[in-house]
């Protein structure tokens, strides 16, 4: 083993088709991994040496993944992996094993998170690390470097000498994200990779960006299981500092903000804006935000200082389904949000759910005309997925059936759970006639039209094409 602390990180590589399940779902853009990124900076502060792959942007073959860390010769292999990309995860593990036996391997992320005991129930996997990463896989790797027992590091599941598992227990969450560096950036070999899908930006390059972990949200559908209910936030300094950083560095140009709730906490982003108006900089730029989280004054602040689109989590149009899921939000506040919204003109995507629990074909038909009813701009409408870690995981059972005999199929795009009453092909032609009917409307054929005239027009249209020649094919099938 080489002297130099070496840590192989890797995304999986699952391809477009295995994560959306079809051609229309295969124009959603890349995202930076985040996750594995902030992992790398972390180590290196402490002497590591981190090397990082994003499988699935690089389209990489398990083969291109072998001679790579054939080059590197790490010390250990760190894998994060979502439920859906497991599969790709685990087949990539036991290629590593047969290739280099002596290398550790730990598996991280959502799936062995909140599924730990299936995870590594496959001997490709010597570690586990739940929750939170970058303190857990720091104590870890010093510990197996040094060759001291791992029983005491919190965070993580291994087998002892006679083959069980052993979980030793959540470890606290990082309370101040200020104390962590920036994701390493300059490990990514093309950050042009990256980028939302062609209606979703207006200039490149763009970067994701998260500047908070935890959701104080309680819905029902959502696994919380790596950075917990307590909202945790970086300051509006060191938020603006990385910003100047992609800025100067990387030349930076629109941001998409993922975090789950970036407008919660009005504040730190008039803070944060009053920085980046002090500093002359202005930018495009985008996120995700609760309904309950804005009002028309902070919106218009958010208009004026670059915010172009929303996304909104609305996922049904009947008001009992929202309470079913602990949504806490209403169909009338929605209706005001986005009416605002539009009169702003910032543009709005709402994100729909198809199949929650108590769902019936009166419940999507109210979806698909309250979203019709609204002046949303775009929508997302994926098939409800009981994801291990969820609330609705444990009570799936309660309101229908839920088929585990295939992680890959969940993607979201796919029916594993269908409440009573329904069917897969049920919920597959809602969703499909959701989208049809939202798309297929003249105006809004038109704006995206228009958006081929902007900057970058001949790539968003051949990002396109294939989605929308889909649509058109399924209208024609209709009439």
């Amino acid at each position: 083993m080489s002297k130099e602390k070496k840590f192989y990180l890797l995304y999986p590589p699952i391809t477009k088709m295995e994560r959306y399940s079809s051609k229309v779902g295969s124009v959603g853009g890349e995202q930076i991994p985040l996750g594995i990124y902030y992992i790398a900076a972390y180590l290196r502060t402490q002497g590591f040496v981190a090397a990082v792959t994003d499988a699935e942007a690089l389209k990489l073959t398990e083969d291109d993944i072998i001679k790579e860390i054939g080059d590197f010769a790490p010390g250990f292999v760190g894998i994060s992996s979502t439920t859906v990309a497991f599969h790709r995860a685990l087949t990539t593990a036991r290629l590593i094993k047969e290739k280099f036996p002596n290398v550790a391997i730990i598996l991280g992320g959502p799936h062995v998170t909140s599924n730990y005991e299936h995870a590594m129930s496959f001997d490709a996997f010597d570690y586990g690390v739940v929750g939170e990463g970058e303190a857990t896989v720091l104590e870890l790797l010093n510990a197996l470097y040094e060759g001291r027992p791992v029983a005491d590091i919190k965070g993580i599941v291994y087998r002892d000498t006679n083959g069980k598992l052993l979980n030793t227990g959540r470890r606290e969450y990082i309370q101040d994200l200020d104390t962590l560096p920036y994701p390493a950036f300059d490990l990514i070999s093309d950050i042009n990779l990256y980028k939302p899908p062609p209606s979703n930006y207006k200039t490149l390059p763009v970067v994701n960006m998260i500047t908070s972990r935890g959701c104080p949200s309680g819905c029902t559908f959502c696994d919380k299981n790596i950075f917990g209910r307590m909202y945790r936030k970086r300051s509006a300094q060191n938020v603006f500092d990385e910003i100047m950083y992609l800025w100067e560095k990387y030349r930076i140009r629109e941001i998409a903000f993922v975090d789950d709730t970036f407008l919660v906490n009005k504040q730190r982003i008039y803070d944060l804006f009053g920085l980046i108006q002090k500093s002359g900089l202005f930018f495009h730029w985008t996120c995700m935000a609760r309904i309950n989280n804005v009002d028309f004054e902070f919106l218009k602040f958010l208009r004026d200082n670059g915010c172009w689109n929303i996304a909104f989590g609305i996922e049904s149009g009947d008001e009992e389904i929202l309470k079913v899921i602990k949504k806490d939000i209403s169909l009338e506040k929605t209706r005001q949000v986005i009416g605002w919204c539009h009169r702003l003109q910032i543009k709005t995507k709402g994100f729909f759910i198809i199949g929650h629990p108590l769902e019936t074909l009166e419940t999507m038909n109210k979806t698909i005309e309250f979203s019709l009813s609204i002046p949303l701009d775009a929508v997302v409408v994926t098939i409800n997925t009981p994801i291990p870690g969820s609330p609705q995981y444990a009570e799936a059972h309660k309101y229908g059936s839920l088929d585990t005999t295939d992680w890959s199929q969940f993607n979201y795009w796919r029916p594993v759970f269908v409440p009573r009453g329904l069917t897969k092909e049920i919920l597959l032609e809602k969703q499909k006639e959701m989208y049809t009917r939202f798309y297929m409307r003249p105006h809004i054929l038109f704006e995206y039209f228009k958006s081929l005239f902007g900057r970058g027009g001949i790539k968003r249209l051949k990002a396109i094409l294939p989605s929308l020649s889909l649509l058109i094919q399924s209208k024609l099938k209709r009439i």
